[in-house]
């Protein structure tokens, strides 16, 4: 009590210069209406600038569920854009305008968030938060922004994990964009931005700029995504370039993923296989 009366004490001219203080505006603004006016003003631009303030940061806090729901949003578009595209292909309607056979959904797609990502190593993974439960199987692609940043490989009930682009056994094809010369994508573990497309052929119209997009050999990604652009490119032994892309994605800052299912892939790699150990000759 002692030291709450010293405290007191000590602040007794302030708080009775605050108190003057509020006596002399009100007497000054209830003095004219001009002065109410004014002062009426000034507090509503405040609280406006405050109530604008306290909504920015609302807004801030709410965008990575705003993200959310429009990868959402974006992943149940693309399937409905796949399954037109197909009824379109194939002319397999039924009389009430529905595909009938022969126009499955070739692709199925489905939204996934980054736990963890590593750009560092020469075996870079990265860990997503849908597993199983969720519909999430080995070999789905991963796909950032339309841009490729690797695949699955391993799940458990509530988590997966992709090879990431930058993993030096990461493998599939690309092509020039606009063209038909295709080669091997693979990264060689010297930039956390480029990989390495191999093997085109040395009468490939090839220039620096060009997009490089995947391929219809892939079991993994639907082709005509994006892989990057050509920042460089040398002839190897006078036979075929390899050339440097930089890719579109951006490995470093990866959020919200689409996962994209190609419905077809067992029964494709299947027929390869059994076709392959068989005897034609």
């Amino acid at each position: 009590m002692y030291r709450f009366l010293l405290f007191l004490k000590r602040i007794v001219f302030v708080l009775l210069f605050v108190v003057i203080e509020g006596f002399a505006l009100r007497y000054f603004i209830n003095s004219s209406s001009y002065n109410r006016a004014k002062v009426v003003n000034v507090s509503n631009f405040l609280v406006g600038d405050i109530y604008t303030g306290i909504q920015s940061v609302k807004h801030y806090f709410s965008l990575a569920r705003e993200n959310q729901q429009l990868n959402e949003q974006v992943a149940s578009l693309l399937g409905e854009l796949e399954q037109r595209q197909t009824r379109t292909d194939t002319g397999a309607l039924t009389a009430s305008g529905e595909a009938g056979l022969g126009a499955e959904i070739p692709y199925i797609y489905t939204t996934a968030r980054v736990s963890n990502n590593s750009i560092t190593g020469s075996q870079n993974l990265i860990t997503l938060n849908k597993g199983m439960r969720d519909g999430v199987r080995t070999e789905m692609a991963v796909v950032s922004d339309g841009a490729i940043v690797g695949y699955i490989v391993n799940c458990s009930e509530r988590f997966s994990v992709a090879v990431s682009v930058l993993n030096t056994r990461f493998r599939t094809s690309g092509r020039i964009e606009g063209q038909d010369y295709f080669g091997s994508i693979y990264w060689d573990g010297l930039r956390a931005d480029e990989v390495v497309l191999s093997e085109i052929p040395k009468y490939a119209p090839i220039a620096v700029g060009d997009t490089i997009v995947t391929t219809d050999y892939s079991s993994y990604f639907p082709p005509g995504l994006l892989i990057g652009k050509v920042v460089s490119f040398e002839l190897i032994n006078n036979t075929y370039y390899d050339a440097r892309v930089k890719l579109s994605a951006n490995m470093a800052a990866l959020n919200h993923v689409l996962l994209v299912d190609y419905v077809d892939r067992d029964e494709k790699l299947d027929l390869e296989q059994e076709t392959a150990t068989q005897e034609h000759y």
